[in-house]
């Protein structure tokens, strides 16, 4: 095996017929880059229904056609053709394959053998020859690839799987290939009527799908909605005692049993709610994410990696197994509220967009594939260094982000460290408990000719690769990218995480920085629209000597589960306010840059217009006894909770009917972000990237800089109508899942670093 040309992948299989674990099998190996690999199939059955999609991929595929009972012909046929392929990596996917497979890339000699996992638990206990046979192959097998988290347990619990050994790679299908407007033009063939609602499911006939469940609940769902009609894709051993008790139950002439079909994008159109009742091992399956990307809500049974893909209450719900009752209540909420079930189904999709796209997953898949084989993207023989300086780190949103980036990197990739100019901070014991080095220099003052040099001592010690500096540490950002220069350090880079200070008479990036940006190797921006400012206001970009490559990076957070109604309980009695109160919330420093009185302002309008509306600000800062002051004059006092710095913000902002920003300038908030992510909708000022974030109407409202009418008139009639903050939640939650978590930052920053380090 030599870096110069692709590896030669071979994936071993019984054989193609329609099921989640082929179409996986059939919708990757084609997707994988031509330039780094060679895939190629045998199965060692028949071909099966999905054999063709090979040929359609131009990946080579041959059937050995063997039988169970023939298993040393097929060990001999699959020694013979494995040793003509000679791959680097074998795959294997199912028993027979894993145990023959294996065996053949023993006696073939194959370097590396990968068994990829596709179920959460067995529907029956290992056989003992079964057991005996993992165990025996289990020293060859060089890496274990499931499809869901939930998958760790099993693998490492009751299969014993060394922990080291198993990567978790989700599946992934394309979202262009699904309509999520919904096509009903199958509906008719099938007898299914235009006014009829319709749950469709998506599974082998097998005991373990439990559509026994389904029926039970559809009798429930018939009752209340006469018109609903039950769409069953698919085919297997149960189909004839399903029929039979869809007649026991009277529904028979409301069940469409459809067998097995190949046009699915076709038939999830005709479907209003997509259901899946398995009571075990159903791992992380096709068809929700298929279901997902065509825009369908989804009521599934919690089971297996289930949980990872439907985000309750957002994009569908959750049941627990054979509960007919629970499923067909959760199947009535949706089907009776036509605006939920199309908010559900949006978000799905987005989800699918975002998290689970078949891009991310083949790219995923090369990238371990690489990994296991030896050949990893190239980025040296050891992680990147990266030293991050600050003159010392606050409770602030720029020190919090790079706290969870440094959490969230992947320490084979960067191997992160800050340095403190002057001190830690309140921050730095924070770095230090998660495991990074803090470096504290110990700068006197303004002046002090000490610091330059340690720094470059300190650069040179640690043979740090690449330097990162903010916009607001001024000292750090100056002297940083000069210690950089002088200590030979590979890369600096400065992120941005300003905007719109020309409105308060500052500037974003100095302009020692702006005239010696083609010092730096990259300049990280928040979003396409910060750098427009940046070249309008500051004049990035001007001319040459002001010019360096401008990166996007979106700020990101650790996304909490979606919070409860106990959450919002928990919070609202730690605010000391009732559970009826309308709770209009702000969180950051009291600072003129975020324009408390304007909010102050509208809050004493909403007031006036009898809401039963009380304000928490939390956030500490300069201006805290000057807000004081101005609450008792515009009379809200008594309605005003300050809360001073906290650190439990996510646990308090479910207590939030709104979450307000009334800056004058801001980058991407992160408390903009944790908002969305909680649910609650949001009411801030057109400033920064705020407009990129929420759409008027849909996430919360834009309001112009220091209207505090505009703002109160915002929040009043989301006082006057819970369903719209509702609606506003969801949406807001959706796109945060979908645009701003932290491992999507760790990965931009993983790829600008492994980019500008080679380069240089």
């Amino acid at each position: 095996m030599t870096a110069d040309r692709p590896l030669r992948v071979l994936c071993v299989v019984p054989d193609l017929r329609v099921g989640g674990a082929e179409r996986h099998a059939v919708t990757l190996l084609p997707r994988l880059d031509r330039k780094r690999f060679d895939p190629s199939v045998i199965c060692i059955g028949k071909e099966g229904d999905l054999f063709p999609a090979l040929a359609a991929g131009y990946v080579p595929a041959l059937a050995l056609r063997r039988t169970k009972l023939q298993a040393v012909g097929a060990l001999r046929d699959l020694v013979r053709e494995t040793r003509r392929i000679d791959p680097d990596i074998m795959i294997v996917r199912g028993f027979n394959a894993e145990a023959l497979g294996r065996i053949a890339a023993f006696l073939a000699r194959v370097p590396r053998t990968v068994v990829w996992v596709h179920n959460c638990g067995e529907t029956t206990t290992r056989s003992v020859l079964r057991r005996i046979v993992d165990r025996a192959l289990a020293p060859v097998t060089s890496a274990y690839f499931g499809v869901a988290k939930l998958q760790v347990p099993y693998l490492v619990d009751d299969l014993h799987i060394p922990p080291g050994k198993i990567r978790i790679i989700h599946n992934g299908v394309d979202p262009a290939k699904f309509d999520p407007r919904g096509d009903r033009s199958a509906a008719a063939e099938l007898g299914i009527g235009p006014r009829d609602r319709v749950v469709g499911i998506l599974a082998a006939l097998r005991p373990e799908k439990d559509h026994a469940t389904l029926l039970r609940a559809a009798r429930l769902v018939i009752d209340e909605l006469p018109d609903t009609k039950f769409l069953v894709v698919g085919d297997g051993p149960t189909r004839g005692d399903l029929e039979r008790l869809a007649s026991e139950l009277g529904i028979a002439d409301r069940l469409v049993f459809t067998g097995s079909r190949p046009d699915v994008r076709d038939l999830l159109g005709v479907m209003d709610v997509f259901v899946l009742s398995s009571y075990s091992v159903e791992c992380f399956p096709m068809a929700l994410l298929e279901a997902m990307a065509a825009g369908r809500p989804a009521v599934c049974t919690a089971v297996g990696g289930v949980p990872e893909m439907i985000s309750e209450g957002v994009t569908g719900f959750l049941v627990p197994p054979r509960a007919p009752t629970a499923l067909a209540e959760k199947l009535l909420r949706v089907l009776t509220d036509p605006e939920t079930s199309r908010e559900m189904g949006l978000a799905a999709r987005t989800r699918v967009e975002s998290e689970f796209s078949l891009r991310a997953s083949v790219a995923e898949s090369e990238r371990a594939l690489e990994e296991v084989a030896g050949r990893c993207p190239p980025r040296g023989a050891r992680p990147i260094r990266l030293s991050l300086v600050l003159d010392l780190t606050f409770v602030g949103g720029v020190e919090l982000l790079m706290l969870e980036l440094f959490r969230n990197l992947d320490p084979r990739v960067v191997r992160p460290r800050l340095i403190c100019l002057r001190e830690a901070g309140p921050l730095g014991e924070e770095f230090r408990r998660a495991g990074f080095d803090v470096e504290v220099l110990e700068r006197s003052g303004r002046y002090d000719v000490r610091t330059l040099p340690r720094l470059i001592r300190s650069l040179r010690r640690d043979r740090t690769d690449a330097v990162l500096v903010t916009h607001h540490h001024r000292a750090a950002l100056a002297l940083g990218r000069i210690a950089a220069r002088i200590a030979g350090v590979r890369a600096n880079i400065v992120a941005a995480h300003d905007m719109d200070l020309t409105s308060v008479g500052k500037r974003c990036l100095p302009r020692s920085t702006v005239e010696t940006l083609w010092l730096s190797d990259a300049l990280v921006l928040l979003a396409p629209r910060q750098g427009e400012y940046l070249r309008r206001e500051e004049g990035v970009g001007r001319f040459a000597w002001r010019r360096t490559r401008e990166v996007v990076i979106p700020n990101g957070i650790v996304l909490p589960p979606l919070p409860r109604d106990t959450d919002r309980e928990r919070a609202r009695t730690a605010f000391g306010l009732d559970q009826q109160d309308f709770i209009v919330g702000i969180v950051g420093r009291l600072s003129s840059q975020k324009a408390h009185q304007v909010l102050f302002e509208a809050i004493s309008a909403v007031a006036a217009s009898g809401v039963r509306v009380r304000l928490v600000v939390i956030g500490g800062g300069e201006r805290d006894d000057e807000l004081r002051t101005l609450a008792t004059e515009l009379g809200i006092s008594g309605r005003t909770r300050f809360m001073g710095v906290r650190r439990d913000v996510q646990q308090l902002l479910p207590g939030l009917d709104v979450s307000c920003l009334s800056s004058v300038h801001e980058g991407v908030p992160i408390i903009a972000i944790e908002s969305m992510a909680a649910g609650v909708p949001l009411v801030v000022t057109d400033c920064g990237c705020l407009r990129d974030m929420v759409t008027d109407g849909e996430q919360g409202y834009v309001v112009p800089v220091g209207d505090a009418h505009a703002m109160a008139q915002r929040l009043i009639s989301l006082a006057a109508d819970p369903g719209l903050c509702t609606r506003q939640g969801r949406s807001g939650r959706a796109r945060a899942e979908q645009q701003y978590r932290i491992e999507d930052t760790a990965r931009g920053f993983e790829r600008l670093l492994t980019e500008v380090v080679e380069v240089r």
